[in-house]
């Protein structure tokens, strides 16, 4: 196994299995917390994580497909998926001032479907960046790192969600943040509850968020 990167609660390597290029999370321990609670917290988030691709693999959003799931581990072997992140993605539409506006809101449009989706189906991300959204060649979206997932998501979580995703968006690319409303258009089309809800919530968070900036 080759170590590919580490997060602040799990490394990923990539490795093969089965002739079959793949990833590798592992939960490492966090010497700072109780090893009973650690050992609990590393295995119901490796468990979370699986199910949450699982779930929204069955929903119809495209998620790396499981290999193994080692509890005792704590470690999820999963399909290598071939692409490159929105991330990397718009950072090369940036640097090579491609001018695709109608390709790019198309994208964007998807992107918000995809976390509509995800959030009709009862799953809250926790990570949503354009690092964790990989495009592949044929225009799939694929979700990956679902590591602070969790279930039956209430509209301040999935409020929380959207902002978490525009903060990212708007610090890593500046360039393109007039557009972020586009995704917020997509998942109004793609949410199947009450969407204003999630909406308005969504400008309520918001608010905290740029009070608490204000503040420091």
């Amino acid at each position: 196994m080759e170590l590919y990167k580490q997060g602040a609660e799990s490394k990923i390597f990539t490795t093969m299995y089965s002739d079959r290029k793949a990833i590798v999370k592992e939960r490492f321990s966090r010497q700072y917390r109780n090893k009973l609670l650690d050992l609990n917290i590393r295995k119901e988030r490796t468990k979370a994580e699986a199910k949450a691709i699982l779930k929204c693999k069955q929903g119809g959003i495209a998620t790396p497909v499981i290999y193994s799931l080692d509890l005792n581990d704590y470690k999820i072997i999963m399909e290598h998926i071939n692409g490159q992140t929105v991330n990397e993605y718009l950072t090369n539409m940036k640097d090579k001032k491609l001018d695709d506006d109608n390709n790019l809101k198309k994208l964007l449009m998807n992107i918000g479907g995809v976390i509509g989706k995800m959030h009709s189906l009862g799953v809250f991300h926790g990570d949503l960046t354009t690092s964790n959204i990989i495009k592949k060649d044929d225009d799939t979206l694929v979700l990956i790192d679902f590591g602070l997932s969790h279930f039956n998501p209430s509209v301040e979580d999935k409020a929380v969600d959207l902002y978490v995703l525009e903060r990212a968006f708007i610090s890593t690319h500046s360039y393109f943040e007039h557009l972020f409303p586009v995704i917020l258009d997509g998942y109004k089309d793609a949410y199947e509850l009450d969407v204003q809800g999630v909406v308005n919530q969504f400008h309520n968070v918001r608010g905290r968020g740029r009070k608490r900036l204000m503040i420091g």
